[in-house]
């Protein structure tokens, strides 16, 4: 190893110390929690009533149309992005960039979206009568009660407030194709 290559693993590796002791030698905050949040939302469902798969069951994993894994134990399930968001990455840093292979699917919105979609596909198919939310990042289970409500389908375990409702609308109407920009007023007078 040249004395370059060791001065180079000598920074990454002081770096990484730092990084340890400041990130992780200290209670995280709650928006720090929250952050981290975003970056990987997950979601968990089971039929209403159902007790969670007893330890060591293994699921049946379910591969999304966007890269999602759908972790099916039967009467329940799980979702999240972590395996997809880590592999984005490390395709935004390799020469091909994200395109095939693992891009090119949309936001995380919209990658949430279309796996909760599969998810209560799946729960209708299995027969569920109702869903319960277990847990999850709170849009992706505003995303479930919106589209297991738009199609029938009950939901426990999530009591929608007045946001949920104005967000129910916004995706009714998009999907109905009637969503229009909202219009705001215009003021005159002085400035």
């Amino acid at each position: 190893m040249s004395p370059r290559e060791e001065d180079e693993r000598n920074q990454i590796t002081q770096a990484v110390r730092e990084a340890k002791r400041t990130l992780f030698e200290r209670d995280i905050t709650p928006q720090e929690f929250y952050a981290l949040l975003c970056c990987y939302p997950y979601l968990e469902i089971c039929a209403a009533g159902a007790s969670p798969p007893p330890r060591g069951t293994e699921p049946k994993i379910i591969v999304a149309k966007n890269g999602w894994k759908i972790y099916d134990y039967g009467d329940f399930m799980a979702t999240g992005c972590h395996e997809l968001v880590a592999y984005l990455w490390v395709l935004e840093d390799s020469e091909e960039g994200g395109g095939e292979g693992g891009g090119d699917y949309g936001t995380i919105v919209k990658q949430a979206a279309e796996v909760v979609q599969q998810m209560l596909s799946l729960a209708k198919q299995k027969g569920w009568p109702a869903s319960e939310i277990i847990s999850g990042h709170y849009p992706l289970q505003r995303l479930y009660w919106i589209f297991a409500d738009l199609s029938g389908h009950k939901v426990d375990n999530f009591k929608p407030g007045l946001e949920d409702y104005v967000v129910r609308r916004w995706i009714q109407a998009l999907q109905e194709n009637r969503f229009e920009r909202p219009k705001y007023a215009v003021q005159s007078g002085k400035r």
